[in-house]
């Protein structure tokens, strides 16, 4: 019973000591708020342009609609990993971010599953651009399956390489070479990330419209 009570204890202390990006993605409602708010904009936008368009995307997707998503921070929140690393006094690195995609534990971004479920109800095809490495597809795969949001019609474009960058992927998409040449083109219409580089264009005017930024305070560049 002691060592059960001097468990939780620790736990809390340590709960108490993260930086406080750590503790405002993990405990903040303002953080939640913002997820939910990013996703819900996302869905009204396409609702308005498939009304406009006039046709109804339940029946096949005739425009070729999709949208690339990044994964980390996007879909997946890895922020037990952050807790991982502040514990142990470590900063980010390769392998233990290996370890960590291989035990399949990411949680939900909150609002991920109601945006994705929207899409597949509507038949709008999801890419998902990551720069998780493409070894660790099946991981990331099977972590996606854990949280109920996987599906076989789902394109994964993961990192193959250092050079093996986010434009070089967003590009085979438009033109419909390298891994994406068995498939027919598509009509990007949303990008959904939580960097700038998840993005095609570096307009802020874009944010809002076709464009869905993620807070994420715990890493990055700035």
């Amino acid at each position: 019973m002691r060592t059960i009570i001097y468990i939780i204890f620790l736990s809390l202390v340590l709960n108490d000591t993260l930086p406080n990006d750590v503790r405002w993605v993990r405990e903040s409602i303002e953080y939640k708020a913002l997820c939910h708010q990013v996703y819900n904009q996302a869905i009204e936008k396409l609702r308005k342009k498939i009304r406009h368009n006039n046709f109804s995307l339940n029946i096949n997707n005739e425009n070729n609609y999709a949208v690339i998503m990044d994964l980390d921070e996007t879909v997946l929140d890895n922020s037990d990993y952050q807790v991982n690393l502040f514990n142990k006094g470590e900063s980010f690195n390769m392998k233990s971010w290996a370890k960590w995609v291989e035990k399949e534990e990411a949680r939900l971004v909150p609002g991920a599953k109601k945006y994705i479920n929207f899409l597949r109800r509507n038949n709008i095809q999801i890419i998902f651009i990551s720069n998780r490495m493409d070894e660790r597809l099946k991981s990331t795969k099977n972590n996606m399956k854990k949280l109920d949001i996987y599906s076989n019609d789902d394109i994964y474009l993961l990192r193959k390489d250092k050079e093996d960058k986010k434009t070089i992927r967003r590009e085979e998409v438009f033109n419909s070479t390298g891994r994406m040449e068995n498939f027919d083109s598509f009509r990007v219409v949303q990008y959904l990330g939580d960097a700038m580089g998840d993005f095609k264009a570096k307009k802020y005017i874009r944010f809002g419209i076709d464009q869905f930024i993620f807070p994420n305070p715990m890493y990055g560049k700035w």
